[in-house]
């Protein structure tokens, strides 16, 4: 292939990877760059399409230390994951008191904590900070309490219905917290071990609930 040609294909590549719309737009820019061997910057193209494909939705990654996530969701550069499996057992909050997400000691652990223990210093800064939407249970009504600004979440009853719809991918070795409310300030909803969601909700002090995090990364793509 002469250089003229080259440079057309690489122009037909470079315009279908910053024009993708789906998996199969990436996929036929990753086989011409692939194509065009070390013209240029197309193997630094090839990477970029391997991490768009590794971080498709449905997905299962590693992220952190030893850490599993699938993934749930897409915004731009940012893909949203979900812990595979419990990343710790912990209360919700410390104290039997009325409490939210945004003042439980479960919330402080995740965006402190287990974000400085989990994740090396370049993996943090690929943790994108985002508006958390602190619903009210959709059943009891109860006050979500206030939205948040956090790196590091757990899923409310809305999100995993929409993101694990079927019991069977929500079911574990336990059950795990949401962070909506349960029918009382008190309580928090959760998922059992067969998946189905308890509404009503778990006391906030039970210290033996499964913590499933959630959060946004930043592909470098």
């Amino acid at each position: 292939m002469n250089g003229e040609n080259m440079e057309a294909l690489y122009r037909e590549a470079k315009s279908r990877y910053d024009h993708r719309a789906n998996e199969d737009d990436v996929a036929a820019a990753e086989a011409m760059f692939r194509e065009l061997g070390d013209y240029a910057d197309a193997p630094a193209y090839v990477e970029k399409c391997e991490t768009l494909k590794r971080f498709a939705v449905g997905r299962t990654v590693e992220f952190g230390a030893g850490l599993r996530w699938r993934v749930v969701d897409l915004r731009g550069r940012m893909r949203l994951l979900l812990a595979e499996r419990d990343v710790a057992y912990r209360a919700y909050d410390d104290r039997l008191r009325d409490t939210s997400w945004a003042e439980c000691s479960l919330r402080k652990w995740l965006n402190h904590a287990f974000l400085e223990e989990a994740f090396t210093p370049q993996e943090r800064t690929r943790i994108v900070s985002g508006v958390v939407r602190n619903r009210r249970s959709p059943k009891f009504f109860t006050n979500g309490g206030a939205n948040t600004v956090d790196k590091v979440f757990i899923p409310d009853m809305e999100e995993i219905l929409r993101y694990l719809p079927a019991e069977a991918d929500r079911a574990g070795d336990g059950w795990w917290w949401l962070r909506t409310p349960g029918c009382n300030l008190l309580s928090a909803a959760s998922v059992y071990t067969d998946g189905s969601i308890y509404d009503i909700g778990i006391h906030v002090n039970y210290p033996a609930g499964g913590v499933r995090p959630m959060l946004w990364v930043l592909l470098r793509v």
